[in-house]
């Protein structure tokens, strides 16, 4: 199953600081949730470790990530990132693509994610993937922010699953 979520959101800090944030994988993993880099190839991409849960299922996917388009003047990248679930369950991948622009005082951030799965989370709807992935994405707002304004590595809280069930059955009565 393939699918582009698209999202965006705001940071209180500065576009180019925000967008070195992005960039810089070993310092932007710890914002994102269930994300963790185990470490750097020659190559330059990175060893990594991503925990995703979807609904009654939690799925660890090992694998690479790196960035391999970056254009610090107009401030875009693209991240490509896949790996396979440790328990053989299935693979995922994702081409996400990064704008950030100015936005008042601070940056507005566009994300698009071109997401392919297989194996058992192919199985999950469309709106249950794109909801984890907004939880996801708000959590590693504020994480992002967080670690611009201290100076200090913030990790991401993981979205609880009562969040996400409620926001997906909110979703449905809509």
């Amino acid at each position: 199953m393939g699918i582009v979520i698209e999202n965006e959101f705001t940071v209180a800090a500065a576009p180019d600081d925000v967008y070195q944030l992005l960039t810089d994988v070993e310092r932007v993993a710890p914002c994102i949730p269930g994300a963790e880099v185990l470490g750097r190839r020659d190559d330059g991409s990175y060893d990594a470790k991503a925990t995703v849960k979807m609904g009654p299922m939690s799925l660890t996917y090992k694998g690479t990530a790196e960035i391999t388009e970056s254009d610090p003047v107009a401030r875009t990248a693209v991240l490509k990132a896949k790996g396979a679930d440790q328990k053989g369950q299935g693979t995922a991948q994702a081409l996400m693509s990064m704008a950030v622009e100015p936005d008042g005082d601070g940056s507005r951030v566009k994300m698009s994610s071109d997401i392919l799965v297989s194996g058992r989370v192919a199985q999950m709807g469309r709106g249950i993937m794109e909801n984890v992935a907004t939880r996801m994405i708000g959590e590693m707002a504020k994480a992002l922010e967080a670690t611009l304004q201290t100076g200090e590595t913030v990790r991401a809280e993981t979205p609880g699953m009562g969040a996400v069930l409620g926001s997906i059955f909110r979703r449905k009565d809509d």
